[in-house]
């Protein structure tokens, strides 16, 4: 697993395991709770994966459940030490806020899908076409805190690019994202060149949803499907909004936005031919000037 997981993924393979455990045993949460002098919301919390784990429950727990030196005790002691870590996503803690779970999730993630009907995906921005986005999405922040935030959408990236176990990255583009002037036409003309070399990148699949593909069920909106190579980490499907990020985790609610992202692809242009088409829409912009 990459090492530049944050912490939520082991709190949350942590609290599947002393879920199962717990059931194993047929005991309710408030039996384990009484037995251990702990709050059911404590007990609770540690199952649900919020919260930072303490080691001294984690091993009460152990104890209590009887698997005192085996492989699993060693597991669960592992994941509250890395669930006691903190995600690089911390260093920028005031500007963060509720985006702090979708960086913990997508920072663990082995396959990420995207669908944005709008603008770029934000793994796929460049500093100057993020600032100029950033800028009109977050009118009420200062610059700093939008400084902020693009060297968060920056940091994001490194899942790509890092030397072990890169993400693998399958998006697709409504044609408008393209054609829609964000900043200026030579931050545009950055941002579709950059566009074209990272959907070369071997763990990256760039399709566009061209204008006469006519319309799917996935315009409805942006979201993403974040995919984990371990199979205790539940897939999860993440909504945004101008209300933030909405997560659903139930595997009916992951499938149905698996289908429609098959949906939209299958009508969308094959990598080369969407290439393509980027590079003629990049045409569309001017080239600068020398000396503006």
């Amino acid at each position: 697993m990459p090492t530049s997981e944050g912490p939520l993924l082991p709190r949350r393979r942590l609290g599947v395991e002393l879920k199962t455990l717990r059931e194993q045993a047929k005991l309710r949460l408030d039996e384990v709770a009484t037995q251990l002098m702990i709050s059911n919301s404590k007990l609770s919390r540690l199952e649900t994966g919020q919260g930072i784990p303490q080691p001294r429950d984690v091993r009460d727990l152990i104890n209590f459940y009887q698997v005192n030196d085996t492989p699993l005790a060693e597991r669960l002691m592992r994941w509250t030490r890395e669930g006691r870590r903190q995600g690089w996503w911390k260093d920028y803690a005031h500007v963060v806020g509720e985006a702090d779970a979708h960086l913990a999730l997508e920072s663990g993630a082995a396959v990420m899908r995207f669908f944005v009907p709008t603008v770029l995906p934000g793994l796929l921005q460049t500093e100057h076409y993020a600032r100029a986005l950033l800028r009109e999405l977050l009118p009420r922040h200062t610059d700093h805190e939008v400084d902020q935030s693009v060297q968060i959408r920056l940091r994001r990236k490194e899942i790509i690019f890092r030397a072990e176990e890169p993400v693998r990255l399958l998006t697709v583009i409504d044609e408008a994202a393209l054609r829609r002037v964000v900043g200026s036409t030579e931050t545009m003309r950055h941002q579709l060149e950059m566009l074209i070399e990272w959907s070369k990148l071997p763990n990256v699949v760039v399709q566009i949803f061209p204008f006469d593909a006519g319309a799917n069920e996935a315009m409805t909106g942006m979201f993403s499907i974040i995919q984990f190579a371990d199979d205790i980490d539940r897939d999860v499907v993440s909504v945004e909004s101008h209300l933030g990020h909405r997560y659903l985790e139930q595997e009916s609610q992951v499938l149905l936005h698996l289908r429609m992202f098959d949906s939209v692809s299958h009508q969308s242009l094959e990598p080369l031919a969407s290439r393509d088409l980027i590079r003629q829409i990049l045409q569309s912009y001017p080239t600068p000037e020398k000396g503006e």
